[in-house]
Formats: C-alpha cells, structure tokens, sequence
C-alpha cells in the first residue's frame, strides 16, 4: 500500500511538474498580463487621467512572456511613441485647415510606417508599427481640434509611459521569467533535436513527411536563437557577456546542419546513379552513426558533451586510415569514381571537423567557462523583400484614403473613429506573418469585444460600485481574451477582443454611459477595421504562391551575391540569409506552392552551390594555382551567377560544361604534386563536384523554374547587398 501511494504521489508530483512547465506558464503570464492592466487602469483613475484605456491597451500590447522582450518592446514603443507624436504635430501644424491634405499626409505617413514594419524584423518592426499609429491616435483628434493638440500628445504619452511602466515592473518582480534561462533551454534543445536526427539519418533512410518535419524544427532553432539572443541583449549582464559565442554557435550549428545535409544529398546522388562509391561512402557514413551509437543517449551536460567531442575527434585518426586505404581501391575505377570520392571524403571530413567545433562550443557554454572571446566575425543577415514591403505599405495607404474620402464626402460625424482604426490595424497586421489570416481573426474578436462591452457595460456594470468591483467584473472577460490569444493559439482574435472591449468600455473617473455614443463609435471602429482586413484579403494579397516564388528568388540571389561580393563575413552573411528565408518559407501555403514538392528537398541544393562557391572563391586565391586556372574558376563562378541571375535551360547546360572543363584543367594541373600541397586542390575538385551534381540534380529547385526568373541587374545585386 505504501508503494501504491508513494507511486501515486511520485506521478502527481511529475504531471504537476509538467504542467508547470507546459501549461502553468501560460496561465501565470495571463494573471500578470492582468495584473499590470488593472494596476494602470487604477494608476489612471488615480490621478484622473483622460483615456486609462490607453495605458491599458498598451499593456496588452507590450506584454511578454519574458522581462527582456517586455524591456526591448518598450524602449521601441516609446521611440516609435515619440516619432508619431513628432509627425502628428507636423501634419496637424501644416494641414489642420485642409482635411483632404492632412488625411494624404496620414495616409503617406501610416502607409510608409508600415512598410517599414513589413521590411525590418523584432523590435524595429514594432517601432515602426507605433509611430504610424501614434500619429493617426493624435493627429486625428488634434486635427479636430488645433488647439488642443499639446493636451492629447502630453496625455497620450503620458498613458503610454504608464502602460509601459506597469508591464514592465510587473512582468520582473512577479514570477520573472528571465530570456537567459530560456537561451539556455534553446541551446539544449537544438543540441539534442540535432544529435538524435544525426543518429536517426545515419541508421537510416528518412521518410520525407520526418524529414521536412525536423529540417523545419532546426531551421526554426537558428531563428528563435537570434530573437532571444537580440532581445536578451538588454536584459542580462550575462548574456551581453556571452553575445559572441551565442552568435558564433548559432553559426556553428547552421554550418553543420547545412554540411550534413549536403553529405547526405551527395550518398543519395551517388545510389541512384549507382556509382562504387557510394557504398563506401556509406560504409564511412554508418561508422560515425555507429560511433554516435556507442555514446548511448544524448548530452545532456558539459561534461558528456565534452565526452562527446573527445570521441569525434578521436574518430579522425581511423577515418584517415580507411580513407587511404579506400583511396587505392577506388584508383582502378577510373576518374569519375575519383572525384567522387574525393567530394564524399571532403565532406565527411568537414562534417566531422565541424561537429567537433559545435560540440566543443556548446560543452562551453553549459559550463559557463570564461575562457578567451571569440572573433567578433560572426553576423546574422535577415533577408527581406522590398517589394512585398512596399505592397503593404501600399494596401495602408488606399485603406487610410478609402475611408478618409468617406468621412470627407459624407460629413459622417463618427467618420475620425473609422478612419482612427484603418490606421491601426494596417500598422498591426504589417506584422503579421499571413496579414490575410491575421485580419479575419482580428475582425472576429473586435466584433465579439464588442457586443461583450455592450453587454457588460449596460447589463453589469450599474450593478457594481467601486474599483474592485470593476475590476472582479472584467477580469473574467480579459483572461477569456489572453488565454485565447496564448494558449489556445487564436492570437489575433485574442488579442482583438480584449484591445476592443477595453476600447469600447473605456474606463475613467466617472463612467459615462452613452448608448447611442457607444454603438455609433461601435459601428464605426467596426467598419473600419472591417475595410483594413478587406483590404489585407483582396488588395495585393502577398501570401500563398506568389510570396513563395518571390522567396525562391531571394534565395538565388543570395548565389549571385555569394559569387561577387567581398570574401570577409560572408559565409556567414549567406548562411544566416538563407535560413531566415527557409524559415519564412515554411510558414508559406499556397496551391501549386513550394510546400507540396518539399522546401528543404528543393531548396538546400541551391544552398549547397552558394556554399561551394564561397569555398571554391577562397581556395582559388591559393598561390598554387596558375593564373589560367584561376582565370578558369572565375568565369566558371561567374557563369553560374548568371545562371541564377536568370535561370535557363541553355544556361544551365553552358554552366555544367565550365565546371567540367575547370575539374579535367584541375586533374591535369594537380598530376605530380607532392601529398602535402594536394589539398587544396582536393577542395576545389570537391566544390566544383558539388556544384556539377546540384546543377544536373533534377529535383533542385533551381531546375523546376528555369525561365521563370527575372535577370538581376548590377544595381539589384548593389542594392541587394
């Protein structure tokens, strides 16, 4: 019986934990999300501000899960806060007599506002989002009212600041959740994801629904890790202190992923066209599986993880051996099998070397060591489409000069809450990953906290008397929002309802109950934000198809560049890029899509030319090398970036036949050289051997578009850069 109940209570005290972990996290940043919303509502009321739903919503808004991204956002926010202001008293001082110039001038600043939201990323989207409706919350009102205009900036920042305060203070004395802690668990979790899929490929073949699946969760590890990184910058001493070796592992791990990968596309070329090597580089490819094997289960410490780079490099000194050994077996199968090999053994040894270096970085930095910094030469290039920037801020821009025409024909005296509204949910949805799927939601919950405030506010609240009431009265409502919004995953309308029921309620000192007020302003909220989403669906709607094809063609572009631009840094530069868009790719949907032949199967043989020509650039400025070599390489390397400037069949086939002619130059001018001096001309066969297989490699995406890409410019690779 004792065992019985000992047992029992050992699996409460585990799911307890779990959900914790999972589940209780969720509802302790909704209870403090709640918090800090009634302490600046109370703080309004206080000190008799005129909208305490302001500093509300700004609660809402700001509030993270962790106290870095809370302290991040608002230093944005206020930066953002202070442009709108300083842009409102611009248009108001110069167009408040003329509407129809002060709402383009609006319409030019939200729309610009938010282009910039839809082009930068973290923080800096989310300033840009705050000075275009900024501007529309005070211009609009001033405009009304000149004179007024010093009150509402002064009481909007100061609504603002409060929100922000309150969020802040709330979110680290209150159970803080702090983004070290949560660097941490990404490192160790992407460590662990990518040892057992090391094992799990290396035992095996993969299925292409598992192996798209944990391509996509380690591409999302490299993106999540530069977030909290960026945000955790502000926060811990700690992590400022650690900022290079975060950067440096984060490149270290996508450049033994992307390594793996190319080893693996490699064996899989070499068995379907049945070459004798590719048994061997099988045999090759299952002993390091084997050795992964021996280790038992994943590291889960710095010192096994140590173990682990220990037994790596030990596995060098064997593999040398075997490869000597297989080098003069594989010497009667004539030249092609040679080159091969010699690829396969290139990429084996890179793979090998970097793992290695990932192991030993990552045993670090669990152990906390404060050993030398590393070179500062490590740098995370996110990559986005101008275009697709500018077709958002366009779609603001239309919306704002519908709805402002509207309100200027028809004289509607509610026509400033409509127009009020286009401005802010434009700038919010820029943001969002898919604007159309975000507008839908966000519709839905304005219209729900809607009638919940008609409900409430006419229905309940004149049976309640004092602040605590109030606040026991719509606390219920706010956690139905936020839970929404956090944990079941309707973020939008979550986020809709509880911004549009605090909007419509509008708390203050005293209540002011309305009704006709309220339901016309109701209305007219509702039909803008009705017009922004229509806009968001039907004017220039960059999802689906569309918004894939124009990642595909970032990525080749990021080929033209791996081929012209400055050695220094670039590897990475090209490495981060193409994860960022691999990244937002995997979020595309869309018939006739990217998603249904496979990203990662499409798209990582692309990535595999643009690292082999960084290789092949840098090995063929080795002074072994003649100058009718080199000569060779770089119209080689400049043919392929015309390849993928505009991609065509003949192209293609002027391409292969360059690096063919370069590879038969490289045999001939490597013949005699003594064993030490080889090496570098084993790195150039392998770089152009890779290039060759990707190029005539049917399933790379590259070939499935030929024709369909625009020639890139001199000054779009300028401007690209």
């Amino acid at each position: 019986m004792s065992v019985s109940v000992a047992g029992l209570t050992a699996g409460v005290r585990r799911e307890a934990r779990a959900w914790c972990e999972g589940e209780g996290w969720h509802w302790v940043f909704i209870v403090k999300t709640l918090l800090a919303a009634l302490l600046a509502l109370l703080i309004s009321l206080r000190f008799d501000l005129d909208q305490p739903r302001t500093a509300m919503i700004t609660v809402f808004v700001v509030m993270q899960p962790h106290t870095g991204m809370v302290l991040t956002k608002s230093l944005y926010r206020i930066g953002g806060t202070l442009a709108g202001t300083l842009a409102s008293l611009l248009l108001v001082s110069l167009c408040a007599q003329q509407g129809a110039l002060f709402i383009v001038g609006l319409a030019l600043w939200v729309g610009g506002c938010t282009a910039g939201a839809a082009f930068y990323r973290n923080f800096k989207s989310y300033g840009c989002v705050l000075a275009g409706y900024t501007a529309a919350m005070i211009g609009i009102p001033a405009a009304l009212a000149p004179l007024s205009f010093f009150d509402v900036a002064l009481s909007r920042l100061t609504e603002v600041t409060l929100g922000i305060l309150c969020a802040g203070v709330v979110s680290d004395v209150i159970l803080p959740r702090r983004l070290s802690d949560v660097i941490a668990g990404n490192v160790r979790s992407r460590y662990l994801e990518l040892f057992y899929f090391l094992r799990r490929a290396l035992a095996g073949p993969l299925g292409q629904k598992e192996l798209e699946g944990r391509q996509a969760r380690i591409v999302g590890y490299v993106i999540s890790l530069e977030a909290v990184r960026s945000a955790g910058f502000l926060e811990d001493p700690e992590v400022r202190s650690r900022d290079r070796r975060l950067r440096r592992l984060n490149g270290e791990f996508m450049a033994v992923t992307t390594t793996f990968h190319s080893l693996r596309l490699l064996s899989q070329r070499l068995t379907r066209t049945a070459s004798p090597v590719g048994e061997v580089l099988g045999t090759l490819y299952h002993s390091f599986g084997s050795t992964l094997e021996l280790l038992g289960g994943a590291p889960g410490s710095a010192e096994e993880a140590y173990r682990l780079a220990r037994s790596i490099a030990a596995f060098r000194a064997p593999l040398r051996r075997r490869v000597a050994g297989l080098r003069r077996q594989l010497a009667l199968h004539g030249p092609e099998a040679q080159v091969d090999f010699e690829t396969s053994v290139e990429l084996m040894n890179r793979f090998v070397r970097e793992l290695h270096a990932y192991s030993r970085s990552y045993a670090a930095l669990l152990s906390r060591e404060d050993g030398p910094k590393p070179p500062d030469d490590v740098r995370f290039a996110s990559r986005t489409d101008p275009l697709v920037a500018l077709l958002t801020g366009g779609r603001a821009l239309v919306a704002i000069l519908l709805v402002g025409a509207f309100w200027i024909v028809s004289a509607w005296p509610y026509g400033s809450s409509a127009l009020l509204f286009v401005a802010v949910v434009c700038a919010l949805l820029s943001m969002a990953p898919d604007p159309p799927k975000a507008a839908r939601g966000m519709v839905l919950g304005f219209f729900c906290g809607l009638l919940a405030a008609l409900l409430f506010k006419f229905a309940v609240l004149p049976s309640l008397s004092g602040f605590a009431l109030l606040c026991a009265g719509i606390a219920p409502l706010i956690m139905l929002g936020l839970y929404l919004a956090h944990s079941v995953g309707w973020f939008d309308a979550g986020i809709g309802f509880v911004v549009f029921f605090t909007t419509m309620l509008a708390p203050g000192n005293p209540m002011r109950l309305a009704p006709e007020q309220m339901l016309n302003e109701g209305c007219a909220t509702v039909l803008g934000i009705t017009i922004a989403g229509l806009m968001f669906q039907t004017l220039f709607p960059v999802n689906g198809a569309w918004l894939g094809q124009r990642l595909t063609g970032q990525m080749r572009r990021l080929v033209v560049l791996a081929c012209f631009l400055p050695l220094e840094g670039l590897l990475s530069r090209f490495e981060s890029g193409t994860y960022d868009l691999l990244f937002k790719l995997s979020s595309v949907r869309g018939e006739g899509g990217l998603n249904e032949r496979g990203i990662f199967s499409g798209l990582f043989p692309v990535i595999e030319i643009g690292r082999a020509v960084l290789h092949l650039r840098e090995d063929a400025a080795s002074p072994l090398l003649s100058p009718a070599l080199s000569d060779r390489l770089a119209r080689c390397v400049r043919e392929v970036a015309k390849l993928f400037e505009q991609p065509s069949a003949a192209r293609r086939d002027r391409s292969v036949a360059l690096v063919e002619e370069s590879i038969e130059a490289l045999r001939e001018e490597r013949q005699g050289c003594a064993p030490g001096p080889c090496e570098p001309w084993r790195r150039l066969l392998s770089s152009l051997h890779l290039i060759r297989c990707a190029l005539l490699d049917d399933e790379t995406e590259l070939m499935t578009t030929i024709g369909s890409a625009q020639p890139m410019t001199e000054q779009g690779v300028a401007d690209a850069a």
